[in-house]
């Protein structure tokens, strides 16, 4: 009778997968067993992107997900995530042919216009979760440093420090800041 369960719980696939950098540029995602509009809501408020319906290829990575919860209060849970699962569904979502159907913020940016690990080809592709170097001038910490695009208003960019998230924020207009090689297109 256990295997009879176990193979109803392979056969019955997700049907609404949730991902993105959240408006404090941490990776999250979560996948949910039926699509419900009040979850798409909360991913959109949350900065994040919700896939329904999704194709075979994006469902397989999207199976990776952990399971999301929503509560009675209206509220849902989306757990944080690794930075390279969220980039091989952003990858999936891009790949020719997938028909997956992509609600709310992707992030910003032209196609290709994003190199490895959210590194930005050009300053007209930053968006929020990129990683950009800020110059920090004060005496004692001099030099250049990792910084994670928290919000971009135009011209100016909201960053935190990526290894010491707790320091602050800066802000910078885009033309004070440096972009990291993104590697080969």
């Amino acid at each position: 009778m256990g295997k009879q369960q176990e193979k109803k719980a392979v056969a019955t696939l997700d049907k609404l997968f949730v991902f993105g950098i959240d408006e404090t540029g941490k990776a999250r995602g979560a996948r949910f067993a039926e699509f419900n509009s009040k979850i798409a809501t909360v991913a959109a408020e949350m900065k994040l992107t919700s896939v329904h319906p999704a194709s075979a290829a994006f469902t397989e990575i999207g199976m990776k997900l952990p399971a999301g919860r929503l509560y009675a209060s209206g509220k849902a849970f989306v757990p944080p995530i690794r930075r390279d699962l969220c980039e091989k569904l952003k990858a999936a979502l891009a790949a020719p042919g997938d028909e997956s159907h992509a609600h709310g913020p992707l992030p910003a940016g032209k196609p290709g216009s994003v190199g490895a690990g959210g590194l930005p080809r050009d300053w007209d592709s930053i968006a929020v979760g990129h990683v950009v170097l800020v110059e920090d001038d004060s005496p004692e910490d001099y030099g250049w440093w990792p910084c994670v695009v928290l919000s971009r208003d135009d011209q100016i960019l909201t960053l935190r420090l990526r290894d010491y998230p707790k320091q602050g924020t800066y802000v910078r207009n885009i033309a004070q800041v440096a972009l990291i090689n993104p590697g080969p297109v």
